[in-house]
């Protein structure tokens, strides 16, 4: 072989001296491979390479000539000294190795040349990686474990997934009432607004307003079939996308709950001191009162939360149905010839474009009147599958006949110019329809219902924190519970601490809040749209029984686009107000999620620095260090079907980019047999795994059929929850849904 050959490059040619057509490989010094085979003849000296070679025969070898059992024989090579630089060729046979074996035998060739006694664990420098720039990037190399599970820990899981949650899931009227209090309270701020817009139109454009909500009624269900996870848009968006647009839907959804809860108290407080003239206390003082007097009761549980919203909503609902009875024989015994509705009449848009303007702009306006829907899914892990549908499609029919029959009474019983220029239009009906009795029971029922919402608000927030720190974006604390209520009396304090935050941002004022609420209320609503979306674009595989067509999605994108730009063509600055609160929230969300990031450039930021090797800057970068690892110390699992590397890297790809905590990741493969077990997953676990020397990439097999008993089995044995689990897709003919795993995520 010519000097100036490089040892890396491998030749095959055809070998002259060989009886039966063979190839001579050039194999260099640090590629000595096991080559199973015949030997095609005599080996002589000039064929042996500069390394002892020992030669057996064995039954297991790969024969080139079936009719020649007698040239079974397996060739073991020793790989030179390193002070050897020279590189003979070898005479292969017909019978080269297969892509498995080769990989098998540089394993082994590494092993002897690290002298490692211990198998396939490498304990190699993290020098060997020319890419990391710290020792401490290098996360370890992993390991491959079977996973014992016994049958009694089977049954166990299987006892467990199906038995009776009563005591975890809300009754009926505890579920609507949530966020109906929300959805038939807005009967007490909306209709001043709408009022002003629309004039008499307001009955039709409160109807209409209800009845658009018909249209994201099949994009809720689809959604909610798919993913059944508190969290509304923040968990559908990272199943569907990824981590960066689920902290927008984060941060859209902590916002509009929070909103929710502080334009709910601030409007209680205003509709109670405008009531009562002779009150000791401010507006202000009042909603500051309001807000940590609602957090403390939240901190009682969901439960007993939902108790109280659930009086509070069949107290409301007996008022309102008092309040049109009174007002329907008021107006039949003291109007009988509808003298004040037709001057309200009288008074409409004289053009036609005007009629538009009106119609337009009052239907953009009292979408905001039935809000408290889009809060529905946040808490839908605690509502009966069955009863999600028609506490969906109850709470539309309670939005539209509440407002169209109170809307209409009082544009019946009452001149628009009083309707207009009050706060508290109910109580003015109440008070002239039943006297001083019913407008008292309107004030207490105004006060209560909107209280009402302050919990839905606070219920909303909770449960969206308690998700995202289950996801590891949030800090674990934000889980906790109280022994005995069980409540999360982090988050819940957290939460109250937000409106408390937003309301003294806003200046504390009702005009400022209500305009982020009702921008944040119409993000919501896109959200949702563009989840749905993203469903059918990216995960059309899995199944979703109750299907949204792509008209019922288009027309959710209109209605919103278009009562979005409505809003803010009224006021312009709503859009502000919002972007900035938004931002704001978006930026800790953020930062918080980003701490092994910020960590890691920092880190090299102080070990390029001047003082770098000051001894006193030592100590505290090795804290450094321990924090940056103790933010990576979380664990991911991907379940594996096959051994395609391709989908491998994919699968590790993703949690690279959306799990920057993740310090190990978990391949895990079901099998039936051991006949079954892929043959290059165990390979392809240890390329990926020199390949990403930050990260760790173990492989664990468990016996069984995928299923979800099988991942609840799983999670509770390697300690990693079903939200740190992931899977590559399932089809639509697999016989579990989605939501039927827990929380586990689709990411590739």
């Amino acid at each position: 072989m010519p000097a100036d050959t490089k040892s890396d490059d491998l030749a095959l040619r055809p070998d002259a001296s060989c009886d039966k057509p063979a190839l001579v490989a050039v194999i260099p010094r640090d590629h000595c491979v096991l080559i199973p085979g015949p030997v095609p003849g005599p080996v002589t000296q000039h064929d042996l390479p500069r390394a002892t070679e020992t030669v057996t025969p064995t039954k297991d070898s790969v024969a080139c000539d079936d009719t020649d059992s007698s040239s079974h024989w397996r060739r073991d090579v020793v790989p030179p000294e390193e002070g050897d630089l020279a590189a003979a060729p070898v005479s292969l046979g017909r019978g080269l190795p297969s892509f498995a074996q080769s990989e098998f035998y540089t394993i082994v060739r590494r092993q002897r040349r690290q002298r490692d006694s211990e198998g396939l664990e490498m304990k190699v420098p993290h020098s060997r990686v020319p890419h990391l720039n710290a020792e401490w990037e290098f996360s370890g190399w992993g390991s491959m474990r079977y996973l014992d599970i016994t049958p009694e820990d089977r049954r166990d899981a299987g006892t467990r997934l199906s038995a009776p949650r009563d005591s975890e899931v809300l009754g009926y009227l505890s579920a609507i009432s949530v966020s109906g209090n929300d959805v038939s309270g807005s009967v007490f701020y909306a209709f001043p607004l709408v009022f002003a817009a629309a004039g008499i139109y307001s009955p039709f454009c409160l109807l209409t307003a209800s009845l658009l909500l018909l249209v994201f009624r099949p994009l809720l269900l689809e959604l909610a079939s798919t993913v059944r996870i508190n969290g509304s848009n923040y968990v559908y968006l990272l199943q569907f996308s990824g981590k960066m647009l689920a902290l927008v839907g984060a941060a859209a959804t902590l916002l509009d709950a929070v909103a929710t809860s502080t334009v709910s108290a601030a409007t209680a407080s205003a509709y109670l001191v405008a009531e009562i003239r002779s009150m000791p206390i401010s507006t202000t003082s009042l909603t500051v009162l309001f807000l940590i007097a609602l957090g403390i009761l939240a901190l009682a549980g969901i439960r007993e939360s939902a108790s109280a919203t659930a009086a509070v909503f069949v107290f409301h609902m007996i008022v309102m149905a008092a309040l049109m009875v009174a007002s329907i024989v008021h107006w039949a015994t003291k109007d009988p010839h509808s003298t004040i509705l037709k001057q309200n009449w009288a008074s409409r848009p004289g053009t036609s474009l005007e009629t538009v303007h009106a119609l337009f702009y009052g239907v953009c306006i009292a979408f905001l009147g039935v809000t408290g829907f889009e809060c529905t899914p946040s808490y839908i892990e605690v509502i009966r599958p069955k009863d999600y549908s028609s506490i969906l499609r109850n709470l539309i029919l309670i939005s539209a006949f509440l407002n169209t029959m109170l809307s209409f009474l009082a544009s019946a019983l009452l001149p628009l110019s009083s309707i207009i220029d009050r706060q508290n239009v109910l109580s003015a009906l109440g008070s002239l329809t039943g006297g001083g009795w019913l407008h008292i029971l309107v004030l207490i029922d105004a006060v209560s219902v909107l209280l009402g919402g302050v919990l839905t608000g606070t219920v909303t927030t909770i449960e969206l924190l308690e998700r995202m720190a289950q996801d590891r974006i949030l800090p674990h604390w934000f889980s906790l519970r109280l022994p005995v209520t069980g409540s999360l009396h982090i988050a819940t304090l957290f939460s109250s601490g937000l409106s408390l935050l937003l309301y003294v941002g806003s200046g504390m004022s009702l005009l400022t809040v209500s305009y982020v609420f009702s921008i944040a209320f119409l993000s919501q609503m896109l959200l949702f749209a563009v989840s749905s979306l993203l469903l059918k674009l990216k995960r059309p595989r899995l199944s979703r029984p109750p299907h949204a067509g792509m008209f019922t999605l288009i027309m959710a994108f209109l209605v919103v686009i278009v009562t979005w730009a409505g809003n803010i063509v009224l006021a312009p600055i709503a859009l502000g107000v919002f972007s900035g609160f938004f931002l704001a929230v978006l930026a800790t969300l953020l930062v918080i999620g980003a701490q092994p990031t910020f960590l890691r450039l920092f880190l090299f930021f102080c070990s390029a620095g001047p003082f770098s090797g000051w001894a006193m800057t030592a100590g505290w970068q090795r804290r450094l260090v321990m924090w940056y690892k103790s933010r990576r110390a979380a664990r991911v699992c991907v379940w594996l079907k096959d051994d395609d590397i391709h989908v491998m890297l994919r699968a590790l790809l993703s949690v690279q980019k959306n799990a920057p905590d993740a310090g190990t990741v978990v391949f895990i493969h079901a099998y039936g047999s051991i006949d079954t077990i892929p043959s290059e997953l165990h390979p392809n676990a240890r390329l990926l795994d020199e390949a990403f020397p930050t990260i760790t990439v173990d492989l664990a097999f468990v016996s069984g059929n995928f299923s979800p008993a099988l991942v609840e089995l799983t999670s509770r044995t390697l300690s990693v929850p079903c939200s740190r689990m992931c899977l590559i897709s399932l089809d639509r003919d697999h016989p579990w849904e989605l939501a039927e795993y827990g929380g586990v995520r689709v990411i590739v």
